[in-house]
């Protein structure tokens, strides 16, 4: 090796050197931990009031909204805790409807199957004299109200640009905790209950069972499922309503959104899941949203 390549080999060293240890000054200055810590929107010994609003998303045969209010409180930059209370306001889906005044139809005379119109009467060539009702109830847990509390892990701190014009500061956060759920169960029920209607006991869907010429004499009511009773079908026919308080426990993943020093904007998604019960427990999915203020 010659000595201008040995010279050139030196200075490349040394520009290279001098390049790192501006880095490592440049990040120390703007990018180190001291920095991080300056938040514009602390937590450590805060507490946050906040309201929320969400939908449940998994569900079949309701649609059920829910409004509630927190109330949390941070020791540190990571951990906190907090205390909700929640409202929830349920209704029926169509299916819901569909299913519980659903038609028997052993010789496929039923142009449609989940029609609001009864089958037609003493009426040998009319589509329907072989349908009947054969209404489906189906186990549904309806939540009145929830009172659980959760710790609350803020594992991110930062800052984003929005529309490369605004900064915004954001918490990404996770939630865990417990509580209890207030609600009304309707009961999986395969028989008619209604005391005091010939019907009761009677199977609400199976095969039929009895010919075609019987039927035409009226031979075999007792054993056909299913009724033309309207007293029996839809939501007239639904069994009791049970009230229960059941243990629930919650999960959750979100964000909040800061601004103005003091306030915030929420989005998460929640698990409830209640302990007990017909089917030993009940899973409610949710998207929440809201918006809180700090003290």
């Amino acid at each position: 090796m010659s000595l201008h390549q040995v010279k050139i080999l030196i200075v490349t060293a040394v520009w290279g050197c001098s390049l790192a240890s501006n880095a490592l000054a440049y990040e120390k200055a703007v990018e180190g931990p001291d920095v991080v810590l300056n938040k514009l929107f602390p937590k450590k010994n805060k507490v946050e009031l906040d309201g929320r609003f969400g939908m449940m998303l998994n569900t079949s045969y309701q649609q059920t909204f829910f409004a509630g209010a927190g109330l949390n409180y941070f020791w540190s930059e990571a951990w906190g805790f907090s205390a909700e209370g929640y409202f929830a306001l349920a209704s029926d889906k169509a299916e819901r409807k569909c299913i519980e005044s659903f038609y028997n139809d052993p010789n496929y005379n039923v142009d449609l199957e989940c029609s609001e119109e009864p089958p037609v009467e003493n009426n040998p060539s009319a589509a329907g004299q072989d349908a009947n009702w054969g209404p489906a109830y189906v186990p549904i847990r309806q939540l009145k109200y929830m009172f659980v509390g959760n710790f609350v892990w803020n594992p991110m701190y930062g800052k984003q640009i929005v529309l490369l014009s605004a900064t915004n500061y954001f918490d990404f956060y996770l939630s865990a905790g417990g509580g209890i759920a207030m609600s009304e169960a309707q009961p999986k029920t395969a028989t008619f209950w209604k005391e005091g209607y010939p019907e009761t006991g009677r199977r609400t869907r199976d095969v039929w069972r009895c010919p075609q010429a019987d039927r035409a004499e009226g031979k075999c009511d007792e054993d056909n499922p299913g009724t033309d009773n309207p007293d029996l079908i839809g939501k007239f026919g639904r069994p009791p309503v049970q009230s229960a308080t059941n243990p629930v426990i919650k999960l959750a993943v979100g964000q909040r959104f800061h601004f103005f020093k003091r306030f915030s904007v929420n989005g998460a998604l929640e698990n409830f899941t209640t302990i007990g019960g017909e089917s030993g427990f009940d899973n409610f999915f949710t998207i929440m949203g809201g918006l809180g203020v700090r003290f």
